[in-house]
């Protein structure tokens, strides 16, 4: 917003502002939506009269008084558009619908092999995607807001969006460019744990001015952080690559190039490579599948096996120095640990993780920081991604034609 606003700069901001309340709180009166946002019942009036002449807010109902005149309940039209959610990950990419309210009504899932990993075929799985959805909902391109998308690697925002994504050998590539030959909608792209962290911000009305550290751990591991209230990007964007710092010099290989990076230590393929090195006959290496090894590992584990639980003993220590490096850098209030290995780790080892970071962290920072794991599940990348339309279509509340395909 400029220096100084203008009237259309404040109407712009109060809508803004009185549809991110309606869409945290989902039902609400005109009365709640003055005291939570600060703007006064005659601010909040005139803009609700807007927003309902347009469709895009319906009044639902009315709320139960002990007296005097009964409240409207107001509530986001969720027929009036659609928004369009999606992971690139390094396993599978999954595409979902979510109507105004951020309901997902459908969502359809690919898996995805290295060999697939190729702008061509991410393309083709993404427009398949969207084309099924749509079909099945009987809902037409013309209503959908727009499209996001979480990408594995870094979203460079210098001049045109590229992707670079090292260990898929792509230098960079205009995954956004190429895609927009074969939708009619604005698209949106950003890494995965950023989207991740818009999404675990958005969704908790708590969460709107604080320091968060969303991490993603998986394939790969990243993380988004949060700063009062907004996305820390950097210069390019590549603010988050926590999974790149290192941990030991000269170290393991990562698959970025360099050595001792985080990821080569509890990355799924760095797992396993430790499995290998201690028992380059294991039957769990014959699995194949990475996600299937580790899920098998973690469960041998939880039975006692010795190896197992050595490996998974080995990654929780470098992941606690990984997040306690985090804590020392950062000093987020919050810590939330994401990410369909990240959720399996937490799951089976958080006591043992938070003793490591106690251990590794400066006392400070870990006493102020609350660490939990996600609570939004494998959908959070996708419901983040989404939320890069919702952010543009707020900044640009008053027509699906006017929304802008502009970063947020």
């Amino acid at each position: 917003m400029a220096l100084n606003p203008t009237t259309r700069d404040l109407r712009r901001a109060n809508r803004r502002t009185i549809l991110k309340s309606m869409l945290i709180d989902g039902t609400i009166s005109r009365l709640d939506v003055s005291q939570r946002s600060g703007l006064s019942t005659g601010t909040v009036t005139n803009v609700i009269n807007e927003l309902l002449a347009e469709g895009i807010v319906l009044e639902s109902g009315y709320e139960a008084s002990e007296g005097g005149r009964r409240r409207t309940i107001l509530t986001l039209n969720p027929e009036y558009g659609y928004f369009l959610g999606g992971e690139v990950g390094e396993t599978a990419i999954a595409i979902e619908l979510f109507d105004l309210t951020l309901h997902q009504i459908r969502a359809i899932r690919y898996p995805l092999s290295q060999k697939e990993n190729n702008p061509a075929q991410i393309i083709q799985y993404i427009v398949e995607g969207v084309t099924s959805l749509l079909q099945e909902s009987q809902i037409s391109q013309d209503k959908i807001l727009g499209m996001g998308l979480g990408l594995p690697g870094i979203v460079e925002y210098t001049g045109d969006e590229v992707v670079s994504a090292p260990a898929w050998g792509w230098e960079p590539v205009p995954l956004k460019a190429l895609l927009s030959a074969h939708v009619a909608f604005p698209l949106h792209t950003d890494n995965g744990a950023k989207t991740m962290a818009l999404a675990e911000m958005h969704l908790n009305a708590g969460s709107s001015t604080e320091t968060l550290a969303m991490l993603q751990v998986g394939t790969g591991v990243s993380a988004g952080i949060i700063y009062e209230g907004k996305l820390y990007r950097g210069a390019t964007n590549s603010a988050g690559e926590w999974g790149h710092t290192i941990m030991e010099l000269d170290g393991q290989h990562c698959r970025c190039g360099r050595r001792g990076c985080l990821e080569a230590y509890v990355g799924a393929p760095g797992i396993i490579r430790h499995l290998s090195e201690l028992n380059a006959n294991h039957p769990l290496l014959q699995i194949g599948d990475e996600v299937g090894t580790l899920l098998a590992l973690i469960r041998i584990a939880r039975n006692g096996d010795p190896l197992a639980t050595q490996v998974l003993h080995d990654t929780i220590h470098y992941l606690g120095a990984g997040v306690a490096n985090l804590l020392n850098l950062f000093n987020p209030r919050r810590v939330i640990i994401g990410g369909w290995l990240g959720l399996q780790l937490g799951e089976f080892a958080l006591p043992e993780l938070l003793q490591i970071i106690e251990r590794y962290a400066l006392k400070q920072p870990y006493e102020v920081a609350e660490i939990s794991l996600s609570h939004l599940g494998r959908d959070s990348v996708s419901i983040g991604a989404a939320m890069l339309v919702v952010e543009d279509f707020f900044e640009n509340v008053g027509g699906r034609k006017n929304v802008s395909t502009s970063r947020t």
